[in-house]
């Protein structure tokens, strides 16, 4: 079988506390809910189509584990200024970064932690 997909539909990551990680993906990054399915999913709009699912977990992870869940998940930007903005912006809401901001051969990033420690990497590439 050939299978080449066309793109991402989603990313669904478990977290530990549901009420932090909409506060942090809702209000933080400013993601749309486009919808909620109980008390323990929300489903967010991340642009082009493409959407990220949070879900309570029923079993609790340790955030200081070095065993992550998901690796990371990243996101284009427009510009390499978007991603220094962006370091400003996390740091005046006292969210973690793991790394950067940085550039590397064709581009600039910046890798943050949500508040279960998942890393998510802001990148800008050029084409």
């Amino acid at each position: 079988m050939n299978f080449t997909p066309s793109g991402l539909n989603h990313i669904t990551i478990r977290v530990n506390r549901i009420d932090a990680s909409k506060e942090f993906y809702g209000d933080i990054l400013g993601f749309e809910v486009i919808r909620t399915m109980g008390q323990s999913m929300a489903v967010y709009d991340i642009g082009g189509g493409d959407t990220m699912v949070i879900v309570e977990a029923e079993t609790s992870y340790d955030p200081t584990s070095r065993d992550f869940r998901v690796d990371h998940f990243g996101f284009y930007v427009e510009t390499p200024e978007k991603i220094d903005e962006l370091a400003k912006y996390f740091r005046e809401k006292e969210v973690t970064i793991m790394s950067g901001p940085a550039n590397r051969k064709k581009g600039r990033f910046l890798f943050i932690a949500d508040p279960d420690g998942n890393m998510i990497e802001f990148m800008y590439e050029e084409k």
